[in-house]
């Protein structure tokens, strides 16, 4: 008889949740070898009812000697991974925020609503061009979607005609961050919006064309975006840092969600209980990424600090003062 792979408290668990990601199609070897060194570790601490305590995963995370940045990352998210399973399977987990990624330097800049207000006031007085005819019912809608949804720009800019639901204020994200599929509920304000949008500019185009499309019919690229909202924040006043400084196109979804998470503290709403909502809604894989915004909003807005401290307990320092990653992809 062969000797079993994982001999600590969480084996049967870890057999589980490793052949669960091999049925799924993965290979899963280096994987389930970081699984089976947390798995030795808690071998050391006292495991009840299958549960990663904060103390577990606190004493996991430390960073060991000489350890390099990228194998720590590993190690930890092995075991986060393995926290959402252990939570979904009814023995809740401790979730810690994600190491931050090697070299990201970018703080996001978060709009105030002023910010916001003098942005859209100047993309509603664009005028059409011969090389952008549609530019003023374009870059109005576009970054209202960037900001009222939350998307990311590459979401936004993939979007088709028949992605865009306007009867029942729907966007349907085909492709997102790590290829999920979500469905976008949008304001009745904005679901408005599309609606002129199509019957100005979409009245006769096949569904599979691009929702904001150039003068030649193609999708509109990244850089060009990004160089145009440079240009409307010159236009308003507001300052361009520079590289990796920004303000950024990307820096509209994190205003999104710091102003979605002010506005439930100052209403008494419960946040955390939003959180997983607001998780799936921006596409994030787990709540421990959507997490790190509880931390930039108390940064933005110092009054919710205590709403929040009152509300998450001990979880929200722990938050605090660990870094998370930021969602960089646009």
């Amino acid at each position: 008889m062969s000797k079993p792979y994982f001999t600590g408290p969480f084996a049967p668990m870890c057999e589980i949740f490793v052949a669960q990601k091999r049925a799924a199609g993965l290979v899963y070897d280096q994987q389930a070898m970081l699984l089976r060194m947390f798995d030795n570790f808690c071998k050391g601490h006292e495991i009840q009812n299958y549960t990663i305590t904060k103390e577990i995963a606190l004493a996991w995370c430390q960073k060991r000697p000489n350890e390099k940045d990228v194998t720590r990352r590993g190690r930890v998210g092995e075991m986060q991974r393995f926290s959402v399973f252990l939570s979904k399977q009814g023995y809740p987990s401790y979730f810690l925020p994600a190491l931050p990624k090697h070299g990201e330097t970018h703080t996001p800049y978060i709009f105030t609503k002023d910010e916001l207000k003098r942005i859209f006031k100047r993309l509603d007085t664009l005028i059409p061009t011969n090389a952008s005819p549609n530019r003023h019912l374009t870059y109005p809608l576009l970054f209202r979607v960037l900001y009222g949804c939350g998307l990311r720009i590459s979401e936004a800019l993939s979007l088709t005609k028949e992605d865009v639901d306007a009867e029942n204020g729907v966007l349907h994200i085909r492709h997102g961050k790590n290829d999920r599929e979500r469905l976008v509920p949008m304001s009745e304000s904005l679901t408005l919006r599309c609606r002129k949008y199509l019957l100005a500019v979409h009245q006769s185009t096949p569904g599979d064309l691009p929702f904001f499309y150039t003068k030649s019919h193609s999708n509109y690229s990244k850089s060009c975006i990004s160089r145009e909202f440079k240009g409307f924040l010159w236009d308003v006043g507001i300052p361009y840092r520079g590289t990796n400084l920004g303000p950024r196109v990307h820096d509209l979804r994190h205003t999104f969600v710091c102003h979605n998470i002010q506005k439930w503290a100052e209403e008494g709403t419960a946040i955390y209980s939003r959180l997983p909502v607001l998780s799936k809604y921006l596409g994030h894989t787990s709540v421990i990424a959507t997490q790190w915004y509880l931390r930039l909003s108390a940064e933005i807005y110092p009054h919710i600090r205590q709403i929040c401290e009152t509300e998450l307990s001990g979880m929200y320092t722990d938050i605090l003062n660990f870094e998370m990653e930021v969602d960089t992809d646009e």
